[in-house]
């Protein structure tokens, strides 16, 4: 060993003490010797001397030198700390970790089995069976029922469309789809019966108009099928001379899928009157007397008030003529028979949307009335009159019962034996409340 690495290793690390660095040095100074002595019974001890040469501990060649097991207690306290370290390792039994990992395999076997299952399990639901008539319509969902999916449902349609026109029994195919494009069909049946009941047209209304004015037939008025369709509504005008006074007849009629056919006739009456003088007199009477707060059964006795206060009661010099020229020469005269009072009254009704009608005394008896039937209110066809009488009845003929115009007759025939006042036909009216 040259001095320089005797050097480093008494320098480095702790501090020797003098004999441990006497016998160091020993050591070191008779090196072969030593080695001779100690190699042949433990060679192992060449090793740490070695060692130390290249500085890797002091205490350790002091060791080497004074204790000559050390190296071999050293040994075997590495081989049993290994020994300890191997069975720590081998401690734990290797088939739970194998098994668990077996379950975990075969769980995550299963679970992805189930997953996949779940996600292309297309949808499920009932088949309806549906009956229905010619031309009424169908949706898709209502051929199905209880329908279920593991995911949303987008979408329930027809694979083809059914024929609802065509009179018979013929299956139909509905297609269920869900948001991962899971689908499935199901089939049922569509019965198509006959429909038997005709269209229904609503709203037509006599028609006035003066002499050379156009007119617009369709205003206000519908046609539906049975199922409440809208049809397109046809006009038969051709009977009406718009340029010659007259009572017409206009009809309408409505065809529905089916063919089956409805026909509503209405009469047009052409006036040499100006019937629009008539409607804004009306109007502006009516402004005066009614208000959207008051009842219908207020709006009768209303107008039934104003005519008694506004027309005066004179014996006719011309025969009755339309509803709107007896209305003008009442408005115009402000006096008139029965026909204009019936007239004036007639129109204010209506213009006040209330359902009213003309009643006429029974033929045969020695003079003519005409009178109203009202029916304010859904409260029953009543009897409405505005012409004064010398009996006086006044307000009481605003608003009376079949019985109270039975006992008025019988009044009228004791006070003057004027007979059938108001005797009528009821064959030909709707049954009046009693």
């Amino acid at each position: 060993m040259t001095q320089e690495n005797q050097r480093s290793l008494f320098h480095t690390g702790p501090e020797l003490s003098s004999i441990q660095r006497s016998a160091l040095e020993s050591v070191i100074a008779n090196k072969e010797e030593w080695l001779v002595k100690i190699i042949k019974p433990q060679s192992q001890k060449q090793t740490v001397i070695q060692t130390d040469r290249f500085a890797d501990s002091k205490e350790r060649a002091l060791h080497a030198a004074f204790d000559p097991e050390y190296e071999e207690k050293q040994r075997l306290y590495r081989e049993e700390q290994k020994r300890l370290n191997s069975k720590k390792k081998t401690r734990i039994n290797p088939l739970i970790p194998a098994s668990l990992l077996c379950a975990l395999i075969v769980g995550a076997i299963i679970f992805g089995i189930l997953h996949l299952i779940a996600i292309n399990k297309p949808p499920t639901a009932d088949p309806v069976n549906l009956t229905i008539r010619v031309g009424e319509s169908v949706k898709p969902e209502d051929f199905v029922t209880n329908v279920n999916s593991n995911f949303e449902i987008i979408s329930i349609s027809f694979v083809e469309p059914p024929d609802v026109l065509s009179h018979n029994v013929q299956a139909v195919e509905i297609r269920i789809t869900d948001d991962r494009d899971n689908s499935a069909t199901f089939n049922a049946t569509l019965t198509v019966t006959l429909n038997t009941s005709p269209p229904v047209i609503e709203g037509t209304v006599p028609i006035y108009s003066r002499v050379g004015n156009p007119i617009v037939y369709r205003q206000g008025i519908t046609a539906r099928d049975d199922f409440g369709r809208e049809l397109e509504l046809q006009v038969d005008s051709s009977r009406v001379d718009l340029h010659t006074e007259g009572l017409y007849t206009v009809i309408y009629f409505a065809i529905d899928q089916t063919g089956l056919r409805t026909e509503v006739r209405e009469t047009v009456q052409i006036l040499n009157v100006d019937f629009e003088y008539v409607h804004t007199h009306i109007d502006e009477a009516l402004a005066t007397i009614i208000n959207d707060n008051m009842s219908q059964l207020q709006m009768v006795r209303a107008i039934h008030s104003w005519v008694v206060q506004n027309i005066q009661y004179a014996a006719a010099t011309t025969d009755p003529g339309t509803i709107y020229e007896d209305a003008y020469r009442a408005l115009r005269d402000k006096s008139g028979n029965c026909y204009r009072f019936y007239a004036i009254s007639a129109l204010m009704l209506t213009r006040a949307g209330i359902d009213n009608q003309p009643i006429d005394r029974i033929p045969g008896t020695a003079s003519r009335h005409r009178w109203s039937l009202v029916n304010p209110d859904g409260l029953g066809w009543h009897h409405f009159d505005t012409t004064p009488t010398r009996l006086g009845l006044g307000a009481a003929t605003a608003f009376f019962t079949d019985t109270q115009a039975r006992a008025f007759t019988q009044q009228f025939i004791e006070f003057n034996g004027t007979r059938d006042f108001y005797t009528f036909n009821p064959e030909l009216y709707p049954e009046i409340v009693q």
